[in-house]
């Protein structure tokens, strides 16, 4: 039996560039990982067997055993295995929880049934479950572009701490899809923000925070008008900023003092909101990792 720890992510920046000939968006983003994270535990087992702390998580409908399936099919294996996942991600968040499970699963996986895949492949595996599915093999700061498959590491955000809540709002369903067509030409964006972010973290200059932002802003508040309540009371608890990470409803404000930050955490919490408290940024990248996001980058569009 072994342990692996899928952390959860937020979105610095996502711009929306427009919608491709097949039917995706070309996206670019700066994604960081943060101290929340899942924990799946391995164990051999004549079948596949998975199972989660959390109510609501359907093992058959996660990336956990849509990562199974495939290897299981492509590489002829017999062999089971018992996944148990203590589940702190909150569900269709915004957060990257079923992504982090499913890059987090297939390290798991070959490991478990021996199968000795490298790094790269296993990237492309993972880009065939989910266009975030590959950043999670980075972990820490990285530029994503094209569908969200295309992955750069990237000098460290500065460390701090990140205040997340999770608004109530009906979020089942191609959450992520709907709000993509939903999007208008006043939504899209040129990438000059992200690329003036990925700019200021490679140089390890200060981050302006008017470069953080969000292309779902609006048409998520038009969906969930719950969120601009949110984002008021994250305000009123003392957060200079809130911004939406990925497609929502996740909302965060990033402080660099953790006195601070705890002091919104328990005003929040007070007040009955669903909120998280989560160390952000100051991990550096590794020259694997710089050579696998090459690696990745030569996979079709």
């Amino acid at each position: 039996m072994f342990k692996i720890m899928a952390p959860a992510k937020i979105n610095l920046s996502l711009e929306v560039l427009g919608k491709r000939p097949d039917g995706y968006h070309n996206i670019k983003s700066v994604v960081q990982t943060i101290g929340l994270a899942d924990e799946l535990d391995f164990s051999p087992a004549a079948e596949l067997d998975f199972s989660a702390d959390m109510p609501g998580w359907d093992g058959e409908k996660s990336l956990i055993s849509r990562a199974a399936r495939l290897l299981k099919s492509r590489y002829d294996i017999d062999a089971g295995a018992r996944v148990r996942l203590k589940k702190r991600i909150p569900l269709m968040s915004g957060l990257g929880g079923d992504s982090s499970c499913a890059a987090a699963a297939l390290k798991g996986f070959n490991r478990l049934w021996r199968l000795g895949i490298g790094k790269g492949q296993l990237m492309e595996i993972g880009a065939e479950l989910g266009s975030d599915v590959p950043f999670f093999f980075f972990g820490g700061t990285a530029l994503i572009e094209g569908r969200g498959e295309l992955v750069t590491p990237l000098g460290p955000y500065p460390a701090g701490w990140a205040v997340i809540v999770i608004p109530r709002v009906d979020a089942e369903g191609d959450k992520t899809g709907w709000l993509y067509g939903n999007l208008n030409a006043k939504d899209f964006s040129d990438g000059s923000r992200t690329e003036e972010l990925v700019e200021a973290l490679v140089q390890n200059q200060p981050v302006e925070p008017a470069l953080l932002g969000n292309a779902f802003d609006r048409v998520t508040t038009l969906v969930w008008p719950e969120i601009q309540e949110c984002r008021w009371q994250m305000l009123k608890a003392g957060a200079i900023r809130v911004y939406l990470s990925g497609a929502g409803p996740a909302l965060y404000s990033l402080h660099r003092n953790k006195a601070e930050a705890d002091k919104v955490f328990r005003v929040l919490r007070h007040g009955g909101v669903e909120v998280y408290l989560a160390g952000v940024g100051g991990l550096r990248m590794t020259r694997e990792r710089e050579v696998s996001s090459l690696s990745l980058r030569e996979l079709p569009q």
